[in-house]
């Protein structure tokens, strides 16, 4: 009998017919012909930490990735790092400072995979910042025919690959452009929501990156900024809620509890609206949901299915308690999201169809799942949740 696989919250739960952990590029291709083989899907995972399905896979095949990893590559020339697909984001930012470089931007976890996090377009925050996915500048994966495909050469292929679903074969290897290393002070505090919200726009423009969480319970906000400063590390004993240190330190918190999660991004016009309006909601509607919201900024891009594509962001995401009742109150927010030109976040929950994702990236949509289709006619990297949101 197949054993259950289950994501990081244990709520994405399946019965592949096998999990397997794959160390190198052999690995994978011979995954690849088993699954060819078994006419069944393959899907990766790196942590776990989507609460869409997107690793899901009865009686499919779930590859691991956490032993295929390994230092970065520098080419210091470039400001550009190659790294190994499955490893963790955690254990890049000491060795990337030491050759001079950092990221430009990261989100507020740092535990999951290289792949995983152009997976799902993983951001941080800030008015000015992009994603992770605009950083990428080179893709390599194993195909559904076993071969080693890279981007090189293949601007279209790069465009699809920056955000990709895992839906388009094994990810080998990912390019990204880096900043030089830089320092970082944070301020936090806690402040009452309604004062936060007086003076958005002049807190998240006064700091490159500003977020905040707003907790129901007791309608204060922890807030975030943090900025580029010249160094050293440095405690700051002197100063509440401040310090100074390394970026790749700064930018990760520790969220151990397990919970599920849904995100939306609405344009930056929208965004205090929206929070309004959820808070309402909340606070009428919904009052045992004491888990904290968190509202972020997000500089536009051009990526084909990015939830910022076009448009400055304001991205908003709310959260349960894994062993809590969810679906009421995620199905109410995402209407609420949805009226101010919502897109949900591609690793955390959302109810849309196909044909509402294609309304909110037309024409780009098509040409990602053309891309997808001409590198894997079979669908092999599709379980039932992709090919439903591919209209196949």
């Amino acid at each position: 009998m197949s054993k259950v696989f289950s994501n990081w919250s244990g709520l994405v739960r399946s019965k592949p017919a096998e999990v397997r952990s794959i160390r190198n590029i052999a690995d994978a291709q011979a995954a690849v012909a088993e699954a060819n083989s078994r006419g069944c899907c393959i899907r990766v995972a790196g942590t776990t930490h989507s609460h869409y399905p997107l690793v899901h896979a009865d009686d499919g095949l779930i590859l691991r990735t956490d032993e295929w990893c390994g230092a970065p590559k520098v080419d210091a020339g470039g400001s550009s790092a190659t790294l190994v697909a499955g490893t963790k984001l955690k254990a890049i930012g000491e060795p990337l400072w030491e050759a001079g470089f950092s990221l430009a931007n990261q989100g507020d976890i740092d535990v999951q995979s290289i792949a995983g996090l152009i997976g799902t377009g993983v951001h941080g925050t800030g008015r000015a910042q992009r994603s992770i996915s605009d950083a990428v500048c080179g893709v390599s994966l194993v195909s559904a025919e076993g071969d080693v495909v890279t981007t090189q050469g293949q601007p279209e292929l790069l465009e699809a690959l920056r955000l990709n679903l895992g839906a388009f074969g094994i990810v080998t290897e990912v390019s990204l452009r880096l900043l030089p290393a830089y320092y970082l002070h944070e301020h936090s505090w806690l402040e009452p929501v309604p004062a936060i919200m007086e003076r958005i726009d002049q807190l998240t423009t006064a700091t490159r990156h500003f977020e905040f969480f707003w907790r129901p319970d007791s309608d204060l906000a922890l807030a975030k900024a943090l900025h580029p400063h010249p160094g050293a590390v440095d405690d700051m004993p002197a100063h509440e809620g401040q310090y100074v240190d390394r970026a790749y330190r700064v930018f990760p918190s520790v969220r151990e509890n397990k919970h599920t999660e849904m995100e939306y991004s609405v344009p930056a016009a929208e965004g205090p609206a929206c929070f309004a309006r959820l808070r309402e909601l909340m606070r009428t509607r919904f009052p045992e949901v004491t888990w904290a919201v968190e509202y972020r900024t997000l500089a536009a891009d051009d990526g084909w299915i990015s939830t910022a594509r076009g448009r400055d962001t304001v991205t908003i995401s709310i959260h349960q308690a894994f062993d809590q009742p969810y679906e009421a109150f995620f199905r109410a927010s995402e209407i609420l999201f949805r009226e101010h030109a919502g897109r949900p976040h591609w690793g955390k929950m959302h109810y849309l169809s196909a044909n509402e994702l294609a309304d909110e990236h037309p024409g780009t949509w098509e040409r990602f799942w053309r891309a997808q289709t001409e590198l894997d006619p079979r669908g092999l990297f599709l379980n039932p949740y992709l090919r439903r949101i591919a209209g196949r």
